[in-house]
C-alpha cells in the first residue's frame, strides 16, 4: 500500500484533473450549480426535521435538533454518494481508462474526493452555525482532520471494493444501495443513542454501539458540538468513536486493495465488453 500511496501523491495532478472533470460533468447545465452540493442535504435536513420533531415530536438533549441533524446527514452523504456513484463508475470511464494509462483505482479515488470537496463548504457552515448557536466551538476540534481522513478511506475502500464486483455482477449496484439505506436508519442519523439504549437489551445496544459507522458519526459530532462529548461518555468509549473507526477504515482499505492487486490484471478483460 506504500506504493500506491507514492503513486497518488506523484500523479496526484492527475487526479485532480479527474475531480475536476467529475464535478464539471455533475453541475454541467445547472442554473444554481456548485450550490446544490449544499441544498440537496439541507432539504433532506429540512425534510427530517419537520417529520421528526414538528410531526413526531422527538426531544434530544445532546444538542439542537438541526446542528444533531446536519452534523450527521452531511457527512452521511459523502459516503452514500461516493460508494453508490463509484459502483459503476469502472465500466462509465471504460473509454478513458483505455485511452489513457492509469490505476484504475484513480476513478473511484477521484469520485470520493469529489463529494469531499463538495462536503466541505457544507461542513464549514455546519461548524460556523454550531459556533453561533452553542455559543463556542468543541474541545475537540483539532480532531477534525483525523475524522475526515477515517471518512475518506472508508468512502474510497467500499468504493473501490464494489466498482470491481460490478464488473462481474450488475446487481451489487442495487444491493449496495438497499443496504446502504438499511445503514443509515441503522446509525443515529436523526434519533438518538439513549433512543436505541432504552429500546433494546444491554447486549444488543452494545452491538448496536460497536457498529463502526456509528462510532463515526459520534466522532463527528464529537468533533463538531460544543458539549456533546459531555453527555455520551458515560455509555461512549475511547474504543468506540475513536479506535473501532480507525481500525475498521485500514482494515477495509488493506481488503480492498488485496482485493484490486488480485483482479487488476482482469479489469480490462472486462472493460473490453
Amino acid at each position: 500500500m506504500i506504493g500506491i500511496f507514492r503513486e497518488v501523491v506523484s500523479r496526484r495532478n492527475l487526479l485532480w484533473e479527474l475531480v475536476l472533470k467529475d464535478l464539471k460533468l455533475r453541475y454541467a447545465r445547472l442554473g444554481l450549480g456548485f450550490l446544490w452540493a449544499f441544498l440537496s442535504p439541507l432539504v433532506t435536513v429540512t425534510i427530517f426535521y419537520f417529520v421528526f420533531s414538528f410531526l413526531l415530536k422527538i426531544k434530544i438533549k445532546e444538542a439542537p435538533f438541526v446542528l444533531y441533524l446536519m452534523s450527521a446527514i452531511f457527512p452521511w452523504g459523502v459516503l452514500q454518494d461516493s460508494v453508490n456513484g463509484s459502483v459503476d463508475s469502472l465500466i462509465s470511464n471504460k473509454n478513458l481508462l483505455r485511452e489513457a494509462h492509469f490505476p484504475h483505482y484513480f476513478v473511484p479515488l477521484s469520485k470520493v474526493l469529489a463529494n469531499a470537496v463538495n462536503f466541505l463548504p457544507a461542513l464549514v457552515i455546519v461548524i460556523v452555525v454550531s459556533l453561533f448557536v452553542m455559543k463556542g466551538i468543541s474541545d475537540f476540534i483539532i480532531f477534525l482532520p483525523l475524522v475526515l481522513v477515517i471518512h475518506l478511506i472508508l468512502a474510497f475502500s467500499l468504493a473501490l471494493f464494489f466498482s470491481i464486483i460490478y464488473l462481474r455482477f450488475r446487481d451489487i449496484k442495487h444491493i449496495v444501495e438497499h443496504a446502504l439505506m438499511l445503514l443509515f436508519y441503522m446509525t443515529p442519523v436523526f434519533y438518538s443513542i439513549y433512543m436505541v439504549k432504552e429500546t433494546l437489551p444491554k447486549p444488543l445496544f452494545w452491538l448496536y454501539m460497536y457498529n463502526p459507522f456509528v462510532g463515526l458519526l459520534i466522532f463527528y459530532r464529537i468533533v463538531i458540538l460544543k458539549g456533546y462529548y459531555g453527555f455520551v461518555y458515560n455509555d461512549v468509549g475511547l474504543q468506540i468513536f475513536f479506535v473501532l473507526p480507525i481500525i475498521f477504515s485500514l482494515l477495509i482499505l488493506y481488503v480492498a486493495m488485496k482485493f484490486y492487486e488480485k483482479r487488476k490484471g482482469e479489469i480490462n478483460d472486462y472493460l473490453s465488453y
